[in-house]
């Protein structure tokens, strides 16, 4: 005969189990980007003035290339013969190699024409500049200037942490998350961490991706070399997620009808 007793603590430890991991889910509301929220930690009075335009710094890696008529001077500021240098811009480690790097002072140093300052401006003024400079020495140029790649790293609750480098030159917090295959489940979406360099010391500011007025925060585009963590909820601190509810629940309750079967044979 099996034991009712039993029966009714295995019923309730069946329930409690339940009741825990109901309350272990991530509710939507911490999910979804973008909501309406209460109070907006961000100062929409203010927003047409927020310019988008990328402004070049010190240590940025600007990627140049020369456009000539003469295709002695076209190979000279382009490093070698046309198909050359194409194959070496085709990975990133080539681009690299090949792009100038603006020094702490501002400048690029570029053959014959030398030093060219161009930092703080955005990239179409600073490809203006360098044209400018260069029609002093050739005849007919042209110049494309670009940012050799975006440099971002992403950490924590991503499902792809790590060093990116997608080649744009503008790139803001939700398309930077998704380089990484966007958050966990277990990722704190209101508390978004970007640690900036300015003017050689580490900055932090903090992201609230569930506030629907952040494509309007100074914060919204990034800044290469930008270092993206993302903080755990506390859920995962608890170690709910590595918890198998879905086994021990089905395991207890097969077990409950298997012996509720049993009882009724007898």
């Amino acid at each position: 005969m099996v034991n009712h007793n039993y029966l009714r603590n295995l019923l309730k430890i069946s329930a409690l189990l339940l009741l825990i991991s109901m309350i272990s889910c991530i509710p939507q509301r911490k999910l979804r980007y973008l909501q309406e929220v209460e109070e907006s930690t961000i100062d929409t009075t203010e927003t047409e003035q927020i310019s988008t335009a990328y402004i070049i710094k010190a240590k940025d890696e600007i990627y140049l290339k020369i456009n000539s008529v003469d295709p002695s001077t076209y190979s000279f500021f382009n490093g070698g013969d046309s198909r050359s240098s194409a194959n070496m811009y085709n990975s990133e480690l080539g681009l690299y190699l090949n792009s100038y790097t603006v020094s702490d002072s501002g400048y690029i140093q570029l053959p014959v024409a030398g030093k060219i300052k161009i930092v703080g401006m955005d990239l179409e003024k600073a490809r203006f500049e360098v044209e400018s400079v260069l029609k002093l020495y050739l005849n007919d140029v042209s110049v494309t200037l670009k940012l050799s790649g975006f440099r971002i790293t992403l950490i924590g609750e991503v499902k792809r942490p790590g060093r990116y480098a997608p080649l744009v030159s503008q790139l803001n917090i939700l398309e930077a998350l998704a380089v990484a295959g966007d958050m966990t489940s277990y990722g704190n979406r209101q508390r978004v961490m970007v640690i900036r360099e300015i003017d050689g010391k580490e900055h932090i500011h903090f992201i609230d991706l569930l506030d629907n007025n952040l494509i309007y925060s100074q914060n919204f585009n990034l800044l290469p070399n930008d270092i993206i963590y993302v903080e755990s909820l506390n859920a995962k601190t608890w170690g709910f997620e590595q918890f198998p509810y879905a086994l021990i629940l089905s395991s207890v309750t097969t077990f409950i009808a298997l012996m509720a079967l049993i009882n009724t044979m007898k």
